[in-house]
């Protein structure tokens, strides 16, 4: 037996075994790594995260290279080893189905835990950092295997063509939100970083009609009011702005700003009130109020009114109440503070009657079926369901949780109880 052959042999093994980790330890830190983070680390002028986007960018030809290198180390190192094998157990033992046997096993355990499992699962958890230190040998291994790897990549072309037609996008708005959430667990974001991310995600998708303030909560003047009754009105709601309509709501004519109607007041003694009425945008409740935001910058306005599909007034919008979508519920001296929703214990929330009851089904955690439900407030959700105006104590039954009319005021449901319910107990299969 050739001491020195079987040497050579086994040296010949280990380094195919490396290669097969080298290959390994490319596929996964390229497949896992993070382009935004190496885009960014290229941008401040790191040359080898430069050079492992530009790699990163080409997968197929990348990928095709780490295949066909892997594929070429595996087969020798097993062809190798199958000759090691039968060198040296050929005084032992003459059967070649033994020797196969002991060869397949010994090379799978090897391949898998030195060549695979090991620098797989460390590329995985360190793909950027890997990636860069292999992308300069790895150009390399790519220019080398060009002849070989040149016709799998034409063969891919081919089927690609005949076969992929996904046109899906890369990442949609649900996916995006799920990995917005999974950074947070990470601990990179805090929570209200996060629900400033979340919130302008879904800032284009709100539509009017589900944040304006109701018509029956506008409060405004009579365009033949008194500067009296228009000073007690900004004295007793604290508004900045208050909307001017000619006999009825529905005939909504401006907007007066507190600070014109003081300039007016103070230095006028036969005030005239149509000398400082601004005008008003009409909006339907179906218009993005991204839509509407970008156009009140524009035209330098504050408030708009709603108008429903009759032409009538729905309610009033403020710059104020689109602005809350993103950052939350803004409080100024004048404001009487209620949350739309209360946590009283684990199990129980008080929840205004005017709240997005998509939003706070999803504060509570709860999910929610509409179940034909168009609109978006609690109240109107409670009316849906009874089909007839709600008195206090009225409840309903949903499968995850009860709503229980708290108290009603003027014909309107002011605020809920929402009750979680217990989760049903998991039914355990009946042993045989």
């Amino acid at each position: 037996m050739d001491i020195v052959l079987i040497l050579i042999f086994t040296v010949a093994i280990a380094v195919l075994i490396a290669f097969s980790a080298y290959f390994s330890l490319a596929e996964i830190s390229f497949a896992s790594l993070n382009k935004i983070r190496l885009k960014n680390m290229a941008r401040e002028g790191d040359k080898r995260a430069e050079r492992a986007l530009e790699m990163a960018e080409n997968f197929d030809k990348l990928i095709t290279t780490i295949l066909v290198g892997n594929t070429i180390v595996n087969i020798m190192a097993s062809s190798l080893a199958t000759l090691l094998f039968a060198m040296v157990l050929a005084g032992i033992i003459d059967a070649d189905v033994f020797i196969t046997l002991v060869t397949t096993l010994v090379m799978m355990v090897m391949v898998l835990i030195f060549g695979e499992i090991t620098p797989k699962c460390y590329a995985k958890a360190n793909a950027e950092r890997v990636a860069m230190g292999i992308a300069p040998s790895l150009s390399k291994v790519q220019v080398a295997l060009t002849p070989i790897s040149i016709w799998f990549l034409k063969l891919q072309g081919r089927i690609s063509r005949r076969f992929d037609r996904n046109d899906d996008p890369i990442m949609t708005e649900d996916e995006l939100k799920v990995m917005i959430d999974e950074i947070e667990e990470e601990g990179t974001l805090q929570k209200h970083e996060t629900e400033l991310i979340r919130s302008a995600i879904e800032f284009d998708d709100i539509t009017v009609g589900e944040i304006f303030t109701p018509r029956v909560d506008i409060q405004g003047v009579d365009v033949s009011s008194d500067k009296y009754e228009i000073e007690y009105l900004f004295s007793s709601t604290g508004f900045s702005r208050v909307v001017v309509f000619d006999g009825t709501v529905d005939r909504i004519v401006g907007v007066i700003n507190v600070k014109d109607f003081y300039n007016q007041y103070l230095n006028s003694s036969a005030m005239k009130l149509n000398d400082i009425i601004r005008p008003v945008r009409f909006v339907p409740e179906t218009m993005k109020i991204s839509t509407l935001l970008r156009d009140m910058q524009r035209s330098k306005t504050h408030m708009a009114a709603v108008i429903d599909p009759y032409g009538g007034t729905a309610g009033i919008i403020t710059l104020e109440d689109m602005i809350e979508e993103l950052v939350g519920e803004i409080w100024d001296e004048s404001d009487e503070v209620e949350l739309p929703v209360v946590k009283e214990s684990d199990t129980v929330y008080s929840v205004l009657g005017g709240a997005n009851i998509h939003d706070a089904m999803r504060e509570m955690g709860l999910d929610f079926d509409p179940e034909g439900y168009e609109d978006h407030t609690v109240a109107g959700f409670v009316q849906y369901k009874l089909a007839r105006m709600p008195v206090k104590g009225d409840r309903i039954e949903l499968q995850n949780a009860m709503i229980v009319v708290k108290s009603i005021k003027d014909r309107r449901i002011r605020e809920v109880k929402i009750i979680r319910k217990a989760a049903p107990p998991v039914s355990e299969t009946p042993k045989e």
